[in-house]
């Protein structure tokens, strides 16, 4: 019997692999319920997880990576990060304008960024940089959703 477990390594490796996928969906199901509960699912427009945020430019000291979760709902866009335990939410009215770049904060970052430009809370300009997928698709979602209402 045990030599039977010796010579199978691909059960042990497909253990910690499934174990990993349960894992993953969890989380994700723990956020999106989360989400459901604060903002309620009738609001929710778009949702990616695993979604890289760069800071704002009014940010101080030196440029930091989060990876959480980015909700577009109806009425503002909000990210949350679970390690880093930050949050941004930029509501509508604030929205300036969503465009495409691979710099922030003056650094090439070579990778494709959806930018989010608003008025922050020091009624200042400021930008926002998200590693989204497919940051076309997102950048239309975004000014559909809430560039037309104000």
């Amino acid at each position: 019997m045990a030599n039977t477990f010796t010579n199978q390594h691909w059960i042990i490796i497909a253990f910690i692999f499934f174990g990993f996928l349960c894992y993953i969906a969890i989380l994700r199901w723990q956020d999106q319920r989360w989400i459901n509960k604060k903002y309620g699912s009738d609001n929710v427009r778009a949702i990616s997880y695993g979604v890289s945020f760069y800071g704002r430019t009014s940010d101080e000291g030196k440029m930091r990576r989060s990876t959480g979760v980015l909700v577009l709902l109806t009425d503002c866009l909000y990210f949350r990060s679970r390690r880093a335990r930050m949050e941004l939410e930029i509501h509508g009215e604030k929205l300036l304008t969503a465009y495409h770049d691979v710099r922030h904060r003056g650094e090439e970052l070579h990778q494709s960024l959806m930018m989010i430009e608003f008025i922050n809370e020091n009624k200042r300009k400021d930008t926002a940089a998200f590693k989204v997928p497919y940051p076309p698709q997102w950048i239309q979602a975004v000014l559909e959703t809430l560039k037309k209402k104000h």
